[in-house]
């Protein structure tokens, strides 16, 4: 007997899938037993409905597309599927890890930017002036994490970042955990120029290193932090190079009698996307 075939309206009916995520399925090779008519019209038969409803429950677990119908394809056995199953439990808590990191970050820059705007308000109703380089006021003595860090730049040279490929994806897939940051060097800060040439790295604290994985740990360089003074500035981009506008941090310094220890971990927090107004910065200043 002839099995019958069915048209994408008719099929959508069936599966409850949209016609266009029927023809995205498809192209990816979801339905192996669907044909096209002379008239050019793609035909499904129950076999791709079975097919679309094991590719479904796949993808409740978690698996990718990709991997879903990889699976289909590949036939696993019961024993193999368990593998599977319990290969994909593992993935599943390494990424609830990541989002409550990432909800954490989340939370911390609304945080901050709300303090910004508080703190802005009070300057604005105090001196009827727009604020100009910091609006945190209180540095911060704080005992931090050293870091792990991957160079996609030296100062503005990113041409190590060739050379650092596969380390610099490793620390990228692990963003959140990870850090989009600059260090600026002690010695650029304290030289003659009238600005400074920070470096951009990947981050991350060291506790975390466990994580990585395919990394060349020759390439993984180690940033003592320790006992920091902590502060948070908004400025422009144009601004936050200029060496005047540590001016505030050195005065502190000198103030309670600290020394700057070594380089300055700087995390951007908040990016104007535009690149017009202001950036929200923090920097972990190692002192002794």
């Amino acid at each position: 007997m002839e099995e019958r075939t069915y048209k994408i309206s008719e099929f959508s009916a069936m599966t409850g899938m949209s016609p266009s995520k029927i023809r995205f399925y498809d192209k990816a090779g979801l339905f192996t037993s669907s044909q096209r008519e002379d008239n050019g019209y793609r035909t499904f038969t129950p076999h791709d409905a079975f097919r679309a409803n094991a590719f479904r429950v796949l993808l409740q677990y978690g698996f990718t597309v990709e991997t879903a119908i990889e699976m289909l394809d590949s036939r696993q056995n019961s024993t193999e599927f368990e593998h599977s199953l319990h290969d994909q439990r593992e993935q599943l808590i390494r990424d609830i890890d990541l989002l409550k990191y990432r909800l954490t970050r989340l939370e911390s820059a609304l945080s901050i930017l709300n303090e910004a705007h508080q703190k802005r308000g009070d300057i604005l109703n105090a001196s009827n002036l727009e604020p100009t380089l910091a609006f945190d006021d209180g540095f911060v003595l704080v005992d931090a994490d050293d870091q792990l860090y991957i160079n996609a730049s030296y100062g503005y040279d990113f041409s190590v970042s060739v050379e650092n490929r596969q380390e610099i994806a490793a620390f990228y897939e692990l963003l959140s955990v990870t850090n989009c940051a600059r260090i600026i060097s002690k010695a650029d800060l304290e030289g003659d120029s009238q600005t400074i040439n920070p470096s951009y790295i990947i981050s991350m604290p060291i506790h975390e290193a466990w994580r990585l994985k395919g990394c060349d740990l020759n390439k993984v360089s180690r940033l003592p932090l320790g006992k920091c003074v902590r502060f948070r500035r908004e400025l422009t981009r144009e601004q936050s190079v200029q060496k005047e506008t540590f001016n505030p941090l050195f005065e502190y310094l000198e103030l309670h009698g600290y020394k700057l220890r070594s380089d300055i971990l700087l995390l951007p927090t908040f990016m104007n996307l535009d690149g017009q107004g202001a950036d929200i910065e923090t920097l972990l200043v190692p002192v002794s």
